[in-house]
């Protein structure tokens, strides 16, 4: 352990970002790809993927703006 730095910390903001920033995009594109399918099964997965998304949005924005 650093006396300088809370590595346990550090490890789950790392872990946390990647998989928010990846899981996101992720989500977003197969958004992406069901609304482009043109049925009816993918445009379903493609709005719960948004919702996927909005909820991620609303939920880090009221981590950063919770005081």
């Amino acid at each position: 352990m650093s006396d300088w730095l809370d590595l346990a910390a550090l490890w789950r903001v790392l872990v946390a970002s990647l998989v928010a920033g990846a899981g996101l995009a992720a989500a977003f594109s197969l958004a992406l790809v069901g609304f482009s399918s043109g049925r009816v099964i993918g445009r379903v997965g493609a709005g719960l993927c948004l919702v996927v998304v909005a909820a991620g949005v609303v939920l880090g924005l009221y981590v950063m703006l919770r005081k």
